[in-house]
Order: structure tokens, then C-alpha cells, then sequence
């Protein structure tokens, strides 16, 4: 489907004339097109043919049932929102139907004009704003550069504060798989592009769901299960990410074939799927949520180790444990000191961070102002820099540092809110990563470990 500014279609299918002229007279309107359809396959036809925002189908009708059809529509075109009519005898069956996903809701023979318009009204306004994200999203990732997309996925995460630097380390995981298999630099890369937006289709998922504090429910689950696809539909389309885009379907589906979207199974998963699988799997354990804490670096382990050969792929479960186990061992060979400037940062958090960061590895250096800032430059590795300051730009200053200096690493420090206006200063700056104020040491510590670990395997790759 391609997400491009246009008037919502809503299509309405009964096999009986009368009941569908009715239909059609309580919903004509001028803030959406209407279509029409009198039978299951007449409907599928128009879906081919052309995007529809919402479906509303009779369920009884012959060949194909209302709720037959609205499941094909589910499987085929997933960011249709779903209604089915009904009588009150066939009850039990819509009840299952909304369980199980297949309908956004039902309404009962005979329907109530009010509600029927009003809920169409509301997921028609849903559809849009989720419809524009979409389109805008897409549109950058089509113009985007490797660093461009790192620093959108990070843009993705804002929506979701709990999955923070998520994606990254998910790319840093499954890279260090990759090329433990000594995989070829096209496959890494393809690899790196859907590591770092696996995530992508949350974009189509609302905030409210993302953010809630503790479990979800079945609908909320049902919601976030369509992300997978939704990142599918904005990736397959820009030819540099379609084999990307195959992995971000495939992420969440399971080597005994009970994920989804596909219910694939074993080798049905390509390698690259099954690699975010066990990256995307422990990344999620590692880290804390509203409604749990993180699980300790063993349980993890464990988790991943019980699960062998019938969520994960065995022998990628086998190779990542071995790599993790490994780890602290690389990490005592670590490459001289490390220089950050970090630019408009107060003075204690600078303190705070100068605390936290060893000694043996770092050298921070502070400044106020750009121009101050342009006199330490000499030797940088890594710039941290505020949105404002009193003598200017940062995301300009950022911009100028990645033409003069594109070796160090360029993070942006801003308001959460801003966010939304920096699209056109993520492809400026090239940047790596954003933070939120106020900064918290303890993530910068993570984002630094990330950012160095990162730009050695992208060096080896060849993505500098």
C-alpha cells in the first residue's frame, strides 16, 4: 500500500441490494469516498485495486462469510481496519472473530445510524494521522543514508521511552553473528538496515499502547503484532531495503512456526530473521519495563538456552551465548583513551559522567559555547552536543563537524518534544544518536560503550 496523501475509501459489502443502498445512503459523506461491493470476491477485488481505510461487511452472505472474508483481508491487507454486521444468532462467532483479531468490532442488525457514523468518523481520524507518519517515515527512509537511518530508528524509540537505544544494540548483536559467521558485507549490511528498524511498524502502533504500564491486553497484543507487516509494507517498497524489509516480517516468527506474521517455521525463516530473532529476544530481556524489571545477564543466558530449537534457531542460540560469554574478555584489550566533548552540558552532569566513565578509558572535555567547542576539537572521537546554546546552532554546528571531522561521532542532546521538527537535521548532521533532557549519565555510559563498539565492526565493514 503506498501511504500518499488522499481521501479515505470506506467499502461497504452485502449481498442484499436493499441493505446496502441503506448503507451507503448513511454514509455518504464528503470527508471520505465510498465503495461498494455485493459479494466476498467482488470485495478483494477493489482491495487489489485500490487502498481501503475501512471495510464494513455483512456476515452472512453466500460462498464467502463477512468474517471469511474480513480474515483474508487481515492476512492481505493489514492496515484496513475491520467491521463486521451481524444478527444477534451469530453472537458467539463475531465474539471468537474479535478474540482472535480478525474484526476491529461488530455492529447488530439493525444498526444505529449515530454510533455506526461516529465510530467511522473516529477510525477514519486514526487512520489518517497513522496514514501521514507512515508516508513521512517512508519518505525519509527513501533519501536516507546508513547514518541517516540509525538516527531515525532512534527517532522511532521516542515513542516507546522504555526501548531506548533498543534498536542499536539489537544491530550491535546481530552484526557480531553475522560476522562471527563470517557473512558476506552485503548480507551485514542488509542485516545492520533491518536491525535497526525491525521496529519500524510501531510507528503504526498508537502511543498510549507503547507506553502502557503493564501487560497487554488482547486487543493492545493484537496492535503491536501488526508491526512486523507494517514495517514490511514501508521497507519492500525502497529498493535498497527490500532484503532488509524480508527480515523485519520475519523477526517475530519462531523456529517451531508458533510466531507470526507467517507462522513460519525452521529453516522457512531466513538466516537473517532468525539472527534479530535471538538479538531482538535478548535485548528485550536485558532490559526493564514499566511492569517488570530486567532479567540479570544469566537468566537471560538461560532463557535463551531453554529455548533452543523451539523459539530460536539452536545453533545461532549456541554462537550468540558463546559470543556473550566471550565478551568480557575483548572488552579488557580495549584501544587507548577515548575523547567526548560534551557541548552546553552542565557542569554537574559533566561531574556525574566523569564519575561514572573510567578513568582508564576517557577523557571528557567540556565547553559552553560553539566557540569554545571549535577550540577542542583536536583529537575528538565523540561529540555530544545541545539543540541551542547562546552563540548559536548545535544541529549546525553538528553539521559542520560532519563535513570537516565525519570520523567523530555526532549525538545530539535535545527536548522531547522537539523531535518531531528534526527530520531534516537527522539527514544534515548524520547523526548517530539523539538524548532527551535532562541527561542521564547512566545512558550516556551505555550509548558511549554502543557508539565505539559500533564504529569498529562498521569499520571493518566498510560502512565508514
Amino acid at each position: 500500500m503506498d501511504f500518499v496523501k488522499q481521501r479515505p475509501t470506506v467499502l461497504v459489502v452485502d449481498d442484499e441490494k436493499m441493505v446496502l443502498r441503506a448503507l451507503s445512503r448513511v454514509l455518504l459523506s464528503s470527508e471520505w469516498d465510498l465503495a461498494t461491493a455485493e459479494s466476498g470476491a467482488a470485495a478483494l477485488e477493489i482491495l487489489a485495486r485500490q487502498p481501503i481505510a475501512l471495510i464494513i461487511s455483512d456476515q452472512r452472505m453466500p460462498e464467502m462469510s463477512g468474517l471469511e472474508l474480513l480474515n483474508k483481508v487481515k492476512e492481505l491487507y493489514p492496515e484496513t481496519v475491520r467491521i463486521v454486521l451481524t444478527g444477534y444468532a451469530e453472537m458467539d462467532v463475531v465474539v471468537k472473530a474479535i478474540n482472535q483479531g480478525e474484526v476491529y468490532r461488530f455492529f447488530t442488525k439493525p444498526w444505529n445510524n449515530t454510533e455506526l457514523i461516529e465510530t467511522v468518523k473516529t477510525i477514519l481520524s486514526t487512520w489518517g494521522e497513522k496514514k501521514d507518519q507512515l508516508s513521512v517515515f517512508t519518505d525519509q527512509l527513501s533519501r536516507a543514508n546508513l547514518e541517516t537511518v540509525m538516527a531515525l530508528a532512534e527517532a522511532i524509540e521516542l515513542k516507546d521511552y522504555y526501548t531506548k537505544g533498543h534498536c542499536s544494540r539489537v544491530r550491535d548483536y546481530a552484526l557480531r553473528m553475522a560476522l562471527a559467521l563470517n557473512l558476506s558485507e552485503s548480507f551485514c549490511r542488509d542485516l545492520v538496515y533491518a536491525s535497526l528498524l525491525h521496529d519500524c511498524g510501531k510507528i503504526g502502533v498508537s502511543e498510549a499502547t507503547l507506553n502502557i504500564n503493564g501487560p497487554l491486553n488482547g486487543d493492545q497484543y493484537r496492535e503491536v503484532q501488526r508491526h512486523p507487516v507494517l514495517g514490511f509494507e514501508m521497507t519492500c517498497k525502497i529498493e535498497y531495503l527490500r532484503p532488509a524489509s524480508i527480515i523485519i516480517r520475519q523477526h517475530h516468527e519462531r523456529w517451531d512456526g508458533k510466531g507470526y506474521p507467517d507462522h513460519l517455521k525452521g529453516l522457512e525463516i531466513s538466516l537473517g530473521g532468525r539472527i534479530v530473532a535471538v538479538a531482538d529476544t535478548f535485548d528485550a530481556m536485558t532490559s526493564s519495563r514499566p511492569y517488570r524489571r530486567a532479567l540479570g545477564f544469566k537468566k537471560a543466558i538461560q532463557e535463551l538456552l531453554n529455548n533452543r530449537g523451539t523459539q530460536f534457531d539452536a545453533g545461532l542460540v549456541d554462537l550468540f551465548v558463546s559470543l556473550l560469554v566471550n565478551e568480557s574478555e575483548a572488552a579488557g584489550s580495549r584501544e587507548a583513551r577515548r575523547r567526548l566533548l560534551l557541548v552546553g552540558v552542565t557542569a554537574e552532569k559533566v561531574a556525574e559522567l566523569q564519575r561514572l566513565l573510567p578513568s582508564t578509558g576517557y577523557e571528557l572535555r567540556a565547553a559552553d559555547t560553539l566557540a569554545a567547542a571549535r577550540l577542542l576539537l583536536e583529537g575528538v572521537d565523540m561529540i555530544i552536543c545541545a539543540r541551542l546554546l547562546q552563540d548559536g546552532d548545535g544541529a549546525s554546528f553538528l553539521t559542520e563537524c560532519r563535513r570537516l571531522r565525519p570520523e567523530i561521532i555526532r549525538v545530539m542532546l535535545i527536548e522531547r518534544q522537539e523531535i518531531e521538527a528534526l527530520a531534516e537535521t537527522v539527514t544534515q548532521a548524520g547523526l548517530y544518536a539523539f538524548m532527551i533532557r535532562p541527561l542521564k549519565p547512566a545512558e550516556v555510559l551505555a550509548m558511549v560503550e554502543n557508539s565505539f563498539e559500533w564504529r569498529r565492526m562498521a569499520k571493518a565493514l566498510h560502512f565508514d
